[in-house]
């Protein structure tokens, strides 16, 4: 399995993680603060194959750029990561910059959200939704 890099949220500076590490809290070696504060981490076509591995379920929600909706729905999901941050990850990727994922996921359309446990895909939902609702979804899927 191999790494991936995340940039601290407090320091800025870059760590090297293994996707078995999502499923705890590891702290930056700079600043000594939690690396994964809850935000959704931004990733790549190549992240997303070794950030699916983890043992926590990852929530990955495919956005693009002139989508209405995902813009409205950035914030909820902010939201919900900060809250269910010891429960789930989540992860963003802009479909504008990796298209080949929009092909190898079957999405068709923007917002859609896939939930991953040890890199095999749990649930899928192709809309936003409200946050409650989305809470809703999230415990449905996959039981925290």
């Amino acid at each position: 399995m191999s790494s991936f890099s995340v940039t601290c949220p407090h320091c800025g500076r870059s760590a090297a993680l293994m996707p078995n590490s999502l499923s705890n809290t590891p702290d930056c070696q700079g600043c000594q603060k939690p690396l994964l504060d809850g935000k959704p981490v931004e990733a790549d076509a190549n992240q997303l194959t070794r950030l699916i591995q983890s043992p926590k379920p990852v929530v990955v929600v495919f956005w693009g750029n002139q989508c209405t909706p995902c813009q409205t729905f950035k914030p909820i999901v902010d939201q919900v990561a900060a809250q269910h941050r010891n429960h789930y990850r989540f992860v963003r990727v802009n479909l504008n910059k990796n298209k080949v994922l929009a092909q190898k996921y079957r999405i068709r359309g923007v917002p859609t959200i896939l939930i991953f446990k040890k890199g095999k895909q749990q649930a899928a939902l192709h809309t936003a939704l409200r946050k409650n609702e989305f809470i809703r979804w999230l415990k449905d899927a996959i039981p925290a």
